[in-house]
């Protein structure tokens, strides 16, 4: 009975550790994936009609140069293509555009990380 008592007790005690901190490259992994879904979110503004202007002021808003940079060029990638291009199969361009975004994060030099809240 004594050793179900301490085999429970370490197995509850290594369930509650401390996760390990992220690497660099899992920090940037996941903000990448914040990008992407940012793409994502970018994209369905252009889709229901949201003015250009909107969106730049909007996108203006961010403090981090690096975030915004990268949201304004999201921005601009948007609204470059056509109405027809982004109306025709919605989900599945919205989708394309946010992997697009996502891969092209992955592959950009970094030697900061910006300041965000990861979910």
């Amino acid at each position: 009975m004594k050793k179900i008592l301490v085999l429970g007790a370490i197995l509850a005690t290594v369930g509650c550790a401390e996760k390990k901190p992220l690497t660099p490259e899992q920090q940037w992994q996941g903000y990448c994936k914040s990008i992407g879904n940012a793409a994502r979110s970018i994209m369905l503004d252009r889709q229901n009609g949201i003015p250009k202007t909107q969106a730049v002021e909007h996108a203006n808003q961010v403090q981090d140069p690096i975030i915004k940079a990268m949201v304004t060029k999201l921005v601009d990638q948007a609204y470059s293509y056509s109405d027809a291009q982004v109306k025709q199969d919605k989900d599945a361009f919205r989708e394309q555009f946010k992997d697009q975004a996502y891969q092209n994060c992955l592959a950009t030099p970094h030697d900061k990380m910006p300041n965000y809240k990861p979910y």
